[in-house]
């Protein structure tokens, strides 16, 4: 349920059709939330839901040596990942949400960037298999599984710095 000023403003259950849901009731409210928080006020995310266990830390990145940064730009990133889980990718491979691969726009398929979100400091490599996002103002749309090591799973968006590191592609 989604509160505001004490009073029931949305209430999310079985029944609520999410084009992103997670499947867990309690990450979708919050997910929700935010999105709320940050299109009437452009409020920042919550973290956690008021009277709700703590999440489980998320396991450390693993730290990989990467190529000469060949350029970088910032922006935001979004992500996508349940709906899309199993459909086939402009690049012509199948999207798993559990890969770290993201959607750009115009960079080649097989390009490899290293994405910073500037909220917290988080990093991830990712190869580039898609197209998109679609929506005016974002750069990148990462993959569930890099989005919740940047740490950007519940805000649905981050400024990020995008670095190109291998262009060539595989």
């Amino acid at each position: 349920m989604i509160l505001v000023n004490d009073q029931k403003l949305v209430e999310i259950n079985q029944q609520t059709i999410l084009p992103d849901t997670t499947n867990d009731l309690a990450t979708d409210t919050l997910q929700a939330t935010n999105r709320l928080r940050r299109q009437v006020n452009n409020a920042p995310p919550l973290k956690a839901i008021a009277g709700q266990p703590k999440p489980k830390p998320q396991p450390e990145p693993q730290k990989i040596a990467v190529g000469p940064i060949t350029f970088q730009y910032q922006g935001w990133a979004s992500w996508y990942g349940p709906g899309f889980h199993g459909n086939l990718s402009a690049s012509g491979e199948r999207y798993n949400q559990y890969a770290m691969t993201a959607a750009h726009k115009t960079l080649p398929f097989g390009t490899k960037v290293r994405v910073t979100n500037l909220n917290n400091g988080s990093s991830v490599v990712v190869r580039i298999n898609d197209r998109g996002p679609f929506i005016a103002g974002r750069v990148i749309d990462l993959s569930a599984a890099a989005a919740g090591i940047l740490g950007m799973i519940h805000s649905g968006v981050a400024p990020v710095k995008v670095e190109v590191i291998d262009s060539r592609g595989s």
